[in-house]
């Protein structure tokens, strides 16, 4: 029985456990899943953001809550079994005990008697020997043969009498020496049981709290599903009045560019507009715009999250804290610098006569007061030109940064041209 409950106490809980590990690791993989569902809602605005993340935080916090109830279900079933175990084991040892003390009472009973019972043979003993010390003396003190042969008979009956009790007494005092020394193994864990029980029902009340809080977190949390539903609902209204706005202003943006780009391309002496995907003739002539390049949202078309709708990303967005240096990915004059609507504090480079193609570069983001360069400016590759920040449609501090050709539309993949 006591290897059975060290089993039944060791099994529950290791599984409880792993359960446990298991949900910290989902909780860890939907935190990183939702720091990428920010880089991804870039453009869009705050308040839409957080009521989406909101919402998508507590749908994929559900099934962990759901199974973190059963967990501690399980754990509250588990140590109720635990505890029911040894309380079955503790009343069985005190049955035992019970039958242990009664034996021994009944022992030293007997014990008693047969001191009694020795006492009257001994005393009887004495007579018969007297009578009986010899065969003559037994015959002269009878009256005749017969009485003679009973005398004799009934001494033998006598001194087998008292081998008996002596034997039993000897035998029962053997018991119960052993029944003494199981009286103590049994006190000892009749109290190792009712340790043992006091702690496992302190276990089974630890984890029935744990699991009524898991149920009602679980209630909450459904509850806040539907408010969370609601409230997203109102911003998409708010959200799709803004984006209209923000794509007005790209397009006016884009437009101010074109023309800048096509007094470049002037000077430059090459064809207006333009772009493709080659990269350019002089290998490594971009640099890296930061110290390190950790991409968390690649060029390219995307479907945004919350609208549904396809959108293309016009650069790569560069990890990075606020506050870290951002370099110029080659030389070149700056044509732009200030804020730009979603792009925030934004820096433009030109490359010029690249290959034959005008080439740009724009460092959007910055933090205010954190462009450092201005119009006019020529620029070395790797310089110091801007500090990385959050400004614009931004969730987080990061470069979003963009390598073009011709054209504000000319944009390609920057990863295929910096080294």
């Amino acid at each position: 029985m006591a290897a059975a409950l060290a089993v039944a106490g060791s099994v529950g809980p290791a599984v409880a456990a792993k359960d446990r590990d298991e949900l910290e690791k989902e909780r860890a993989a939907n935190e990183q899943q939702l720091a990428q569902l920010r880089v991804e809602l870039e453009g869009t605005s705050a308040e839409l953001q957080e009521a989406y993340i909101a919402l998508e935080a507590a749908n994929l916090e559900l099934p962990l809550a759901q199974a973190a109830l059963a967990v501690a279900q399980g754990e509250y079933a588990a140590a109720q079994q635990e505890h029911q175990e040894i309380t079955e084991a503790l009343a069985q040892a005190e049955t035992q005990r019970d039958e242990v003390t009664a034996q021994l009472a009944a022992d030293v009973e007997l014990i008693e008697q047969s001191r009694k019972s020795l006492g009257a043979l001994a005393r009887d003993a004495m007579i018969g020997n007297a009578a009986a010390s010899s065969d003559l003396m037994v015959l002269l003190g009878a009256t005749s043969i017969d009485e003679a042969a009973d005398d004799l008979m009934a001494a033998g009956a006598a001194a087998r009498t008292r081998e008996a009790v002596i034997a039993r007494s000897q035998q029962s005092a053997a018991a119960n020496k052993n029944r003494k020394a199981r009286l103590e193994t049994v006190t000892v864990e009749i109290a190792d049981l009712k340790t043992k029980a006091e702690a496992a029902l302190a276990k089974a009340e630890a984890a029935k709290a744990a699991a009524e809080e898991a149920e009602q977190a679980l209630a909450a949390l459904k509850s806040s599903l539907e408010g969370l539903t609601a409230t997203l609902e109102a911003e998409k209204v708010a959200a799709e009045a803004q984006a209209a706005e923000l794509e007005a202003q790209d397009l006016a943006l884009k437009a101010e560019l074109d023309q800048l780009l096509a007094e470049e391309a002037r000077k430059a002496q090459v064809p207006i507009g333009g772009g493709g995907d080659a990269p350019p003739p002089t290998p490594g002539f971009f640099g890296r715009p930061l110290s390190s390049i950790s991409v968390s949202s690649p060029f390219g078309w995307r479907i945004h999250p919350i609208t549904g709708t396809r959108r293309h990303h016009d650069g790569v967005d560069l990890s990075a804290g606020c506050g870290a240096a951002i370099f110029a990915s080659a030389a070149g004059t700056v044509i732009y610098t200030g804020y730009a609507g979603g792009y925030g504090n934004r820096t433009v480079i030109s490359h010029g006569n690249v290959g034959g193609q005008l080439m740009f570069s724009t460092y959007n983001h910055q933090l205010n007061g954190g462009i450092l360069v201005s119009v006019g400016e020529s620029v070395a590759k790797g310089q110091n030109i801007g500090l990385v920040g959050t400004t614009g449609a931004s969730t987080g501090c990061h470069l979003h940064f963009e390598i073009g050709i011709g054209s504000a539309t000319g944009v390609v993949n920057p990863m295929n041209y910096i080294s």
